[in-house]
């Protein structure tokens, strides 16, 4: 067991005698026909070999469709660790839904934490006119 260079796990190493069957998941490889490749000796030359890649077909918050082509070249780029990962931060529409969960949560956590917040939006009158003000605010800023 050797530890791979890019994410620390454990890699087993092939021996030199040995031959590596790597399968393309993408919808532009024809079934049954493999391709033959014998220069290739470790994972980054297949991923520069193969270039794999795959159109997604996201929906937006309105019910739109985004189209964006995630591309892959290493290991590291199939991690998502709750947002974190590379596929998030490859992808411009996955970092966007990422910005906003996180601009959500933090005014989440501001109003937990504020008590004079929490009593004005237990009223309605007075969570019309925070409404109100922020709306004027927002008005403001964009000006």
């Amino acid at each position: 067991m050797a530890p791979d260079e890019e994410s620390s796990a454990k890699v087993s190493l092939i021996d030199q005698n040995k031959t590596l069957m790597i399968d393309q998941y993408t919808p532009n490889v024809e079934a049954g026909r493999p391709e033959l490749v014998e220069d290739i000796q470790c994972i980054d030359d297949a991923f520069a070999h193969f270039k794999p890649s795959v159109e997604v077909d996201f929906v937006d918050e309105d019910g739109g469709s985004v189209t964006e082509t995630l591309k892959f070249n290493e290991l590291r780029d199939f991690e998502t660790q709750g947002g974190k990962g590379r596929m998030v931060q490859n992808s411009p529409f996955l970092s966007s839904v990422k910005m906003k969960i996180d601009v959500n949560e933090k005014i989440r956590k501001s109003i937990e934490q504020n008590r004079k917040l929490r009593e004005i939006l237990k009223e309605a009158g007075s969570r019309a006119e925070l409404k109100e003000m922020l709306q004027a605010m927002l008005a403001e800023l964009e000006a």
